[in-house]
C-alpha cells in the first residue's frame, strides 16, 4: 500500500501558470442543459394542499452540467468547445444563445426524440426548496455516435474533458471514445458517473471523482485514510490512470499518480461554504488547464482546490474566473 504524505505547494509559484491558459483550447464531451433558479418569498401556504406559495421575485439561467465546464474553462481564459446532444426544442434555443454570448463554441448534436436538460430549481431565502428536472437520458444511437467521432476529429484542441452526468451522452462507446482521443495524443480527463462501469474509463490521463463517487466505482466505503487508499489504487488499478484526484469536500483532496509511491493529501482551502454544487465542474476545468500547461499534479492541484474553494463561496452552479483566482493566490502568496 502506498505511503501518505500531507503536500504542501508555494502559492505564488504557481501563479505561473495560468499566463498559459489563454493559449489552451479544451474540449469539454457530455450531458448538457440549462439550470434555472427562481429566487422568491414564502408567506403563506396553499388552500390546494399543505404547500408553501412562493412568490418569485427573479429568476436567472445559466449553463448547466458539461456546459457549466465550459463555461469555467472560458471564464479562467481558454478557449472552450462542448459536444453534447440537444433535442429541437425552446430549451436547445435558449442553451444555445447562452453558449454565443459566453464565446463558447457550439458543436451539439441534435436529437428530435430528445428533451434538452433544465433544472429548475425554487430557492426561498437562500434555501432550496425544490428541484425541477426536465431531461431525457436515452443513449446516443449509432448516427449520433459517428457524428460525435467527425466532430472530435474536426477539433484542434490540447485536451478533453468527459463530464458523465449518467442523461445518456456517455452511456455507450465511452471507452472507443477515449481510445480516438488517445490515439490523436490529447490529453483525456474524465468526471466519472457513480453508476457507471471502471471498464468506461480506461486509460485516462485524469480521473476526479469525489468520495461517494469513488465508493459507488468500486463497491467499499472510506472511512479512514487506509480506506481511502485502498479504494484509490483500486481505481488505479483497474483503470489504469495516470493520475487521480478524489475531492473530498471540507476533507480536501487525495491525490494518486501512476509513478509515486505516495499518496498526497492536500486540505481544503474553503473558508465559507454556501453551495456546492457545481464545485467539480471547476476542479477539473482547472486541473485540466493546469496540468497541459505544464504544472504537476500537485501544482495543478493546489490550483484548483484554490478555485472550488472561491466556488463554494457563492450561491448556486458558480464558475470561477482567471482574476480571481490570480486575485486569491496572490493574497495567499
Amino acid at each position: 500500500m502506498k505511503n501518505i504524505q500531507v503536500t504542501k505547494t508555494d502559492a505564488k509559484k504557481t501563479l505561473r501558470f495560468l499566463q498559459h491558459f489563454g493559449q489552451k483550447n479544451i474540449l469539454v464531451i457530455g450531458d448538457v442543459g440549462v439550470d434555472r433558479y427562481r429566487y422568491g418569498v414564502a408567506e403563506r401556504l396553499s388552500p390546494e394542499a399543505p404547500v408553501p406559495i412562493v412568490r418569485v421575485l427573479r429568476m436567472m439561467e445559466k449553463l448547466g452540467l458539461a456546459a457549466n465546464v465550459a463555461d469555467n474553462l472560458k471564464a479562467l481564459g481558454a478557449g472552450a468547445y462542448l459536444i453534447g446532444v440537444v433535442g429541437k426544442d425552446t430549451m436547445a434555443d435558449r442553451l444555445k444563445s447562452m453558449l454565443r454570448h459566453q464565446c463558447i463554441h457550439d458543436l451539439l448534436l441534435v436529437d428530435t426524440k430528445r428533451l434538452t436538460a433544465c433544472k429548475e430549481r425554487i430557492v426561498v431565502d437562500t434555501q432550496q426548496l425544490l428541484r425541477v428536472d426536465e431531461e431525457s437520458t436515452m443513449p446516443l444511437s449509432k448516427k449520433l455516435l459517428r457524428e460525435l467521432h467527425v466532430r472530435l476529429d474536426a477539433c484542434q484542441v490540447d485536451a478533453v474533458i468527459l463530464q458523465d452526468y449518467a442523461k445518456g451522452m456517455l452511456s455507450v462507446g465511452t471507452q472507443a471514445l477515449i481510445e480516438r482521443i488517445r490515439e490523436r495524443g490529447l490529453f483525456v480527463a474524465i468526471d466519472p458517473h457513480p453508476t457507471g462501469s471502471l471498464s468506461d474509463y480506461q486509460n485516462a490521463h485524469l480521473l476526479t471523482p469525489n468520495t461517494k463517487e469513488a465508493e459507488a466505482l468500486v463497491g467499499q466505503s472510506i472511512t479512514d485514510e487506509t480506506s481511502l487508499v485502498r479504494v484509490g489504487e483500486l481505481i488505479m488499478k483497474k483503470t489504469h490512470a495516470e493520475h487521480l484526484v478524489i475531492t473530498r469536500g471540507k476533507d480536501g483532496m487525495a491525490l494518486f499518480s501512476k509513478k509515486s509511491k505516495v499518496v498526497k493529501l492536500m486540505p481544503t482551502f474553503a473558508r465559507e461554504v454556501y453551495d456546492v454544487s457545481g464545485a467539480g465542474d471547476t476542479v477539473i476545468s482547472v486541473l485540466t488547464l493546469a496540468l497541459v500547461s505544464g504544472a504537476s499534479l500537485e501544482e495543478a492541484a493546489f490550483l484548483a482546490n484554490t478555485a472550488a474553494g472561491l466556488e463554494v463561496a457563492k450561491h448556486g452552479t458558480a464558475i470561477v474566473s482567471q482574476g480571481e483566482l490570480r486575485s486569491a493566490l496572490t493574497i495567499a502568496s
